[in-house]
């Protein structure tokens, strides 16, 4: 990998990393916020929302990911003309699924609402209309959302960050002005309607910055080719996209249709922790795909396998010792962050982050593939994870109840991670199957020692504290970096690359 592109793709991470970090301490303030204010039932609908706006996102069929792909290539080439049409034929093929797609979404709301989601009847109205405004808000953002991926695809996230950060404060401030004011849920997907219209604009003002050629005219550049094009790589992205949806969304929908709003509102406390640490860690990777696709359209493929072996130890470097961290102080932070009475999500964030962790460690795999144009080989693999844990959750959730859900999704991961492996290793030649013993096991070691300690400690003597929660991180991450930094697991490379990022001088 050349030291170039490791400086490019270190820097994405390192703007991408610091908005995920900055979005972290929101989301855990203002979680608690919104439940005492709406109360289980109605955060237990919130938390739907999210999942209702999910799977609307089929209907972008895999465009966004295509687009990102292709303007990376493009922008390598200095093609204004084929950039133009990329934007304007993905915008008009926007426009059309988008209003197809709310008619369809809106006349199957009520059945969503009373048969699958099983909401109660009181409940009802409130949340068909804030399910209403949330699909609208969806599909108006995946129209404008040609403008966000010519920012990823020109690999500036230090602006698709900016935007990202600014919008989740819009978000906690109109939060807490809805709620304080009493306007519940109503209030909050208002405030969502605020953040939509800053996101499009701004986008709009970047990309015209980034790309002042930017001609929005289908009259001119709408080509049939290039659809052709964009839906040749997207429609493999979308049957990924589905799978995942099977893998990430449906374990709320069943939970309330089988088990309540109750048991949705206990899942999304340690869901929204769980995926903050895992958005978190992959969020490092993500400028991988446009990398790739570089490194693709001037035909280094060579690199490809260096960019893949030094991405698989960074992913584990970054996912092992955090998500062991997070396990270990899952019950002393819930206890902090939400009170007593929130055993269930304290467990429920133990196995989901272990879950996700498994999850994490291919993922490179998986950006990498994307990027050189090889997406149907996580298609296939998805398409298996998503049928499998569709099964397994409907029939543990009514065997098991509540845990049913999480062995579901934890055998699926396991299963499916491994998989992944091999199909990866038939793809891009010349990976070498040691690679693992020698990136997975010293972390392991650490991390598991050291937050052995912390569980024992926490049985003992039972701790809570923001501050204490804090010092013990620092302390953790502080020995662990120590003991990772000696001996021979990273090569100078590594280390020139971290002393780079390093502001405090040389890593060594």
């Amino acid at each position: 990998m050349s030291s170039e592109v490791g400086s490019r793709i270190a820097k994405n991470s390192i703007f991408n990393f610091a908005r995920t970090l900055l979005t972290i301490p929101i989301t855990i303030f203002i979680t608690p916020f919104i439940i005492r204010y709406v109360g289980r039932d109605e955060f237990g609908i919130w938390a739907l929302v999210g999942v209702i706006s999910s799977y609307a996102q089929l209907s972008d069929f895999g465009i966004t990911d295509s687009l990102i792909k292709f303007m990376a290539e493009y922008k390598v080439k200095n093609d204004h003309q084929q950039l133009n049409r990329l934007i304007n034929t993905a915008f008009v093929a926007y426009i059309f699924m988008s209003i197809a797609f709310c008619v369809i979404f809106f006349f199957a709301l009520p059945f969503i609402i009373t048969t699958i989601l099983s909401i109660p009847p009181e409940l009802v109205k409130k949340a068909t209309y804030v399910f209403t405004i949330a699909i609208a808000l969806f599909f108006v953002n995946m129209t404008m959302s040609v403008f966000g991926s010519l920012i990823i695809g020109f690999q500036r996230m230090g602006y698709s960050n900016l935007i990202s950060f600014i919008s989740t404060i819009i978000m906690a401030c109109g939060t807490f002005v809805a709620l304080s004011r009493g306007y519940g849920l109503v209030g909050l997907i208002h405030n969502n309607v605020l953040i939509t219209i800053f996101v499009i604009f701004s986008n709009l003002f970047v990309a015209w910055r980034l790309f002042p050629q930017v001609a929005l005219n289908p009259f001119k550049y709408f080509s049939m080719e290039t659809l052709k094009l964009i839906f040749g790589f997207s429609w493999k992205v979308q049957l990924s996209s589905i799978s995942n949806l099977l893998v990430y969304q449906v374990d709320r929908v069943l939970l309330s249709h089988y088990l309540g709003l109750g048991a949705v509102s206990n899942y999304e406390v340690a869901n929204r922790i769980a995926t903050q640490a895992r958005v978190f860690i992959a969020s490092v990777f993500t400028p991988m795909v446009p990398a790739a696709s570089s490194l693709q359209a001037t035909d280094e493929s060579d690199k490809v396998r260096g960019l893949y072996n030094r991405s698989m130890k960074y992913m584990a470097v970054a996912a092992i010792p955090f998500s062991a961290l997070v396990i270990a102080l899952a019950h002393p932070f819930v206890r902090t962050w939400l009170g007593e009475g929130y055993a269930t999500s304290a467990y429920t964030m133990q196995f989901l982050m272990l879950a996700y962790m498994i999850n994490l460690l291919p993922g490179p795999g998986n950006f990498i593939l994307h990027g050189i144009n090889k997406p149907h080989i996580p298609m296939l693999n998805s398409i298996g994870a998503g049928i499998t844990n569709l099964i397994l959750c409907f029939v543990l959730v009514q065997q098991l109840g509540y845990y049913g859900i999480i062995i579901g999704i934890l055998a699926t991961i396991i299963i499916f991670s491994l998989t992944f492996l091999f199909m990866v290793h038939k793809e891009i030649h010349g990976l070498s199957w040691t690679l693992y013993a020698s990136i997975y096991i010293k972390p392991i070691i650490i991390s598991t020692a050291l937050c052995a300690m912390l569980v024992v400690v926490n049985i003992l003597l039972p701790f809570k504290g923001y501050a204490l929660l804090s010092l013990l991180s620092l302390i953790y991450f502080a020995i662990v970096s120590f003991v990772m930094l000696k001996g021979s697991y990273f090569d100078q490379f590594d280390r020139l690359t971290l002393s780079k990022l390093n502001p405090f001088g040389k890593v060594r």
